[in-house]
């Protein structure tokens, strides 16, 4: 039975170390990838927050603007 195949016997000797080796390492590189993409969306939010700060001052600008304005009653 080659290695794979249903029945086949486990790997022994420096094929199971390698397999360990390669789980573990991709287990790492998982974790790696992981932590890169949450501190994109850190990144974001922050940036999200910021636009949306802005965003507001704006309204309040244009508000205290209309205001000034003759016209209407606001």
């Amino acid at each position: 039975m080659g290695a794979g195949d249903t029945g086949a016997p486990k790997p022994r000797g420096f094929l199971a170390e390698k397999d360990q080796f390669t789980r573990r390492e991709a287990a790492e590189e998982a974790m790696y990838i992981r932590k890169q993409e949450m501190d994109k969306l850190d990144a974001l939010r922050k940036k999200m927050k910021e636009s949306q700060k802005h965003l507001n001052e704006l309204d309040k600008h244009i508000e205290e603007f209309t205001k000034g304005q003759g016209g209407e009653q606001n």
